[in-house]
């Protein structure tokens, strides 16, 4: 009798925990996309053939921001040179133009200079001229280079 009594309790119990059991149960996902940006830069020819003799304002490349969010982005421009074309020991300093931007005007790179009010939209290309502009002519014959490395980071 003891051991009838026991299974029918242990049963009993098992009704009562199915009777009680939920029918469903929610399991929230979640997940977080950081801001994120890329610049690409549409460069075709100016740029590489500058006139070291001519102070006017040359070239016109162009350089985009994309970014997954609105607002704003950084752009920090940065000269290998120090904002100095350069041949064989001889230098030349120039500035740097970018439009629709402080720097439109010019820019020395002589050390690294940061725009962060460059215009993000979301997932939208955000396109600004570049232009050169030296300020004195190269009297030194040679092959004068210098490289500007952007990089964009998100506000």
């Amino acid at each position: 009798m003891k051991l009838r009594t026991l299974t029918s309790v242990a049963l009993l119990a098992t009704a009562v925990g199915f009777a009680n059991a939920n029918t469903s149960v929610e399991v929230p996902l979640s997940g977080t996309l950081p801001k994120a940006c890329g610049v690409t830069a549409f460069l075709d020819g100016p740029f590489d053939a500058l006139d070291m003799t001519d102070t006017d304002v040359q070239g016109s490349e162009s350089m985009s921001v994309t970014c997954n969010y609105g607002g704003s982005a950084s752009v920090t421009f940065e000269s290998a040179n120090l904002g100095k074309m350069v041949s064989d020991g001889n230098e030349v300093p120039y500035k740097l133009l970018i439009s629709g931007s402080p720097f439109s005007t010019g820019v020395s790179l002589a050390s690294p200079q940061t725009w962060a009010g460059w215009p993000a939209v979301t997932n939208a290309v955000q396109t600004r001229s570049l232009k050169v502009q030296l300020d004195m002519p190269a009297v030194v014959a040679g092959d004068y280079t210098d490289t500007i490395t952007a990089t964009v980071v998100p506000n």
